[in-house]
């Protein structure tokens, strides 16, 4: 018996040693924290992103952040899920970008993101994944939702005009505008 208390304290000893050799523990780094980081390390100094592993973590990252903000911080959650759609649509993922837009659209509506959010569905629609139907639906329902936004409500009714039509025909639809208000301011 005395033989087994003291194995039992050799081999406490031991493992306390051994602990303390390991060196104390890393601090945990908090989310935003890693946000940053990932931020900074995939992207270059112009502005390019420069790793693209990077990027696709800092997506993942956020979305997962963005849900246990949600019930909280849900202005900080829509705020995340916005600067990663906007990543996703420099990536040319325009589904991924779609489906975050959307959430903020959708399920946080009261958010000062959501304006804008819903806004970026009809462009993802139309520039990325070249969806017109669903692009002039999102368009309209955003000018339905919030017909004097101040900062995407012209966006959204020139997009709906300029729909589907060549970079050649809006240029001339813009000529032929400006020679008919040249001709109007002359007279």
């Amino acid at each position: 018996m005395k033989s087994n208390t003291i194995l039992y304290t050799v081999f406490s000893l031991l493992f306390l040693g051994i602990a303390a050799c390991a060196g104390p523990e890393k601090k945990a780094v908090s989310v935003p924290d890693q946000l940053k980081s990932l931020d900074s390390l995939m992207m270059a100094p112009s502005g390019e992103i420069k790793d693209l592993s990077k990027a696709q973590e800092f997506i993942v990252l956020s979305e997962q952040y963005a849900e246990t903000l949600q019930a909280k911080d849900p202005n900080q959650a829509a705020e995340v899920l916005v600067k990663a759609a906007g990543l996703a649509v420099s990536l040319s993922n325009g589904e991924k970008a779609l489906a975050l837009y959307q959430t903020v659209a959708e399920k946080m509506p009261q958010q000062a993101k959501a304006p804008m959010a819903l806004f970026m569905t009809g462009f993802v629609q139309e520039n990325l994944l070249k969806n017109l139907d669903k692009a002039k639906t999102a368009y309209e329902l955003f000018l339905q939702r919030y017909p004097n936004d101040p900062d995407f409500a012209d966006d959204a009714q020139n997009c709906l005009k300029l729909l589907g039509k060549s970079p050649e025909e809006i240029f001339q639809q813009f000529e032929k505008q400006s020679k008919e208000t040249q001709k109007a301011t002359q007279k």
